[in-house]
């Protein structure tokens, strides 16, 4: 095999050929070839696709950056034809498979860069490759949606509300999961009910009527926006959530306790924050001593400890009727205990039985979110935040193995 055709076969680019002596090493290490049209080529409207067997004129050379040759940056210096297209009758730009119209890179080198930032922080592959950060950007964001396009629509019967926070200053985003596929179908920069409503509506009506049970937290504007727009779902508030008034609750008796302590008392509610918040199991002895101390000289702390403990069997009910005489009585100890959290928390948890309630029937959690959550976040600190929320949308959906993979999209033509 001649060292032309082994070029040529390294190049990849069927229907164009390096011209003679057409490689040469630029001052900065760089690659660059120049490939001209083999000869009885035809051309393609870069419009309709029409086939032209003649040109009309050619373009001035361009010049793109390429695959990376033997770790060395590489270029292709080409000139596209112009010819005159019958169908559209106009004199249009030919159409080649590698490289889109006016684009600085071939659609092979696009492919690496978009596998790249995948793996690594764009800077870090605009550093690597030695691009602008904000070709890289827009690189991996045009995939991004390439990737997209081709994801199949599915019907959802469980679907997951809940938020994360995108930015400081309490800036929240709300997410949207298939619970039982395990990934995100959706996101908006908001946590209102417009917003909310606004992603149910572009959803459509037929994915709302398929959609079964609704998981959410305690948070009125959810429940009005699916409410009216996921009329047969049945809304189960995540137990999570209720756990985490709960822990509130008893963190307010604590804060209230110690604010009025003196003497020894001050001393030993000094630091016990995470004593009232942990597992009993997992309380070392020292740390197990120290909480009975606390509940011996301190009836209040005693009695909401005590409530709280005793909430730990809501969720081992075996059924809805069993689950909600233990509400019942459960809040009427809090109604009676005299401790103003927990009268308010009782309050707010009879407010809400229906959708505490439905958890027995449906057994179903955000626990599912959570998890995606701590990816999201990972990948908010690896980039250092996201300015562009429809970027952030996308990566978090590559993040969560929600878009095909690159593969998918069609390989372009040689």
């Amino acid at each position: 095999m001649s060292k032309t055709s082994v070029l040529q076969d390294l190049l990849g680019i069927q229907g164009w050929r390096i011209v003679q002596n057409g490689i040469r090493i630029e001052e900065d290490g760089a690659v660059t070839v120049r490939i001209e049209p083999e000869a009885g080529q035809g051309h393609f409207c870069s419009r309709c696709g029409e086939g032209v067997l003649f040109a009309y004129d050619h373009l001035p050379v361009r010049r793109i950056r390429d695959f990376p040759v033997w770790g060395r940056a590489s270029h292709l210096e080409f000139s596209l034809a112009r010819l005159w297209c019958p169908k559209c009758r106009a004199v249009v730009v030919e159409r080649v498979g590698w490289a889109e119209p006016y684009a600085r890179r071939t659609l092979r080198y696009e492919r690496c860069v978009a596998s790249l930032c995948a793996l690594m922080p764009v800077l870090d592959v605009a550093q690597l490759e030695g691009l602008d950060k904000n070709a890289v950007y827009e690189v991996d964001r045009k995939w991004l949606e390439r990737r997209e396009a081709l994801r199949e629509g599915h019907d959802v019967k469980r679907l997951g509300i809940d938020e994360i926070a995108i930015r400081k200053g309490h800036r929240y985003a709300t997410v949207f999961y298939d619970l039982d596929r395990r990934e995100v179908i959706g996101l908006v920069a908001s946590r209102r009910e417009r917003a909310v409503s606004g992603f149910l509506r572009r959803w459509g009506k037929a994915r709302c009527r398929g959609v079964q049970a609704v998981c959410m937290d305690l948070w009125a504007p959810y429940l009005n926006a699916v409410r009216r727009h996921l009329k047969r779902a049945e809304v189960v508030f995540d137990k999570f959530h209720v756990y985490t008034y709960l822990s509130g609750a008893i963190e307010e008796v604590r804060r209230h306790e110690q604010g009025i302590a003196q003497g020894d008392m001050a001393k030993l509610l000094k630091g016990s924050r995470w004593l009232w918040l942990r597992t009993p199991g997992t309380l070392k002895r020292k740390q197990q001593y120290t909480l009975a101390e606390i509940m011996r000289v301190n009836r209040r702390l005693a009695r909401a400890y005590v409530l709280r403990e005793d909430f730990e069997g809501f969720y081992e009910c075996q059924d809805v009727e069993e689950a909600s005489r233990f509400l019942t009585a459960w809040t009427a100890r809090c109604a009676r205990s005299g401790l103003e959290p927990f009268i308010r928390l009782a309050q707010r948890l009879r407010r809400w039985s229906t959708g505490i309630l439905a958890y027995f029937r449906h057994r179903i959690t955000n626990a599912v979110s959570e998890g995606l959550n701590n990816k999201i976040k990972v990948l908010k600190r690896r980039a250092y935040g996201f300015h562009d929320l429809r970027y952030f949308m996308l990566k978090i959906l590559e993040a969560t193995r929600a878009l095909p993979p690159i593969e998918a999209v069609g390989h372009p033509q040689t």
